[in-house]
């Protein structure tokens, strides 16, 4: 009876000791401790095609000083796509070493990368990543993670939290161009000689001009374009997502009742196009209580 009662209490204790030991310590993967040492303050980042390979993207991390302090975070990198139900995968590689100051108990850092360092020694099915990011596919993406090194010199965590950096379609059409506009019922054309394209969001645009109309302070355009009688800009807000141009119904020249309008039957035949840059807008404005219709095509070639 003894014996039993010896071995149910060192039972007892050694299963005492293990459960501790579970909850004092993270996840083990591999030989890194899995835990949430960092913030990671940059969950995504968007990476437009058609970027300059050297321009800087940027992400964010934080953390809170504990008696073991995190002194350097390794960054790693690996690519990813979907292909159908499988997910394809690259190799995973370092992007680069940061370095908290480990000065104070709350500190935070910033690191910039680019798409040369994106895809700089990341194999993905059997290729480098094309220094040409044209051949990427919209929707693959790297995904960013963090080991955090401490003071100690010998642990070792990779951080729960990662960034997603997706591949998305580029937009950068801010510029000048050259404005023909044709009203399709009558054939008439407008011209305007310089159509500033302005951008006010990622992938959200504004024009100078709509239809024949222009603003006063507005330059005029040919004999029979005409001035509205209010407003400053006559032109219309657009998106361009993967050069398919959208424009949402909104009010002529932001000062009329009159509405501009696109159909979605306009919406698929407007569109950018990628090799020329020239723009091309289906659309509609109303009159009489918005109960008359006037379709325009607007052809805004780069200057």
């Amino acid at each position: 009876m003894k014996k039993i009662l010896k071995l149910s209490l060192f039972s007892f204790l050694a299963l005492g000791m293990f459960s501790c030991v579970d909850d004092d310590n993270d996840t083990l993967t591999g030989d890194k401790n899995v835990g949430g040492l960092l913030s990671v303050e940059t969950l995504a980042i968007t990476y437009a095609q058609g970027s300059a390979p050297t321009d800087a993207l940027s992400a964010s991390l934080s953390v809170f000083q504990g008696r073991e302090k995190v002194e350097t975070v390794d960054v790693y990198k690996q690519y990813f796509r979907l292909d159908g139900s499988t997910l394809l995968k690259s190799n995973n590689v370092l992007l680069k070493s940061v370095n908290f100051p480990v000065e104070n108990q709350h500190e935070s850092l910033t690191f910039s990368f680019n798409y040369n360092e994106l895809i700089s020694g990341v194999v993905f099915e059997g290729q480098p990543l094309p220094a040409d990011d044209a051949t990427l596919e919209i929707g693959d993406y790297w995904l960013l993670t963090y080991v955090a090194k401490l003071t100690d010199g010998r642990t070792e965590h990779l951080n729960v939290k990662s960034t997603k950096v997706n591949v998305s379609c580029g937009s950068f059409l801010a510029g000048n161009y050259s404005n023909s506009t044709v009203r399709t019922e009558t054939g008439a054309v407008y011209t305007f000689a310089n159509d500033l394209v302005t951008q006010i969001a990622d992938g959200l645009y504004v024009s100078s001009y709509v239809g024949p109309y222009y603003c006063a302070g507005q330059a005029p355009g040919s004999a029979n374009t005409i001035q509205l009688p209010a407003g400053t800009r006559a032109g219309y807000t657009f998106s361009d997502v993967c050069n398919v141009i959208g424009l949402d119904t909104q009010n002529l020249a932001s000062a009329f009742t009159n509405e501009v309008r696109q159909s979605a039957a306009q919406k698929a035949l407007s569109n950018v196009n990628p090799v020329t840059g020239v723009i091309t807008v289906h659309y509609s404005i109303f009159f009489s209580g918005n109960t008359v219709e006037r379709p325009f095509v607007t052809t805004l070639t780069p200057l």
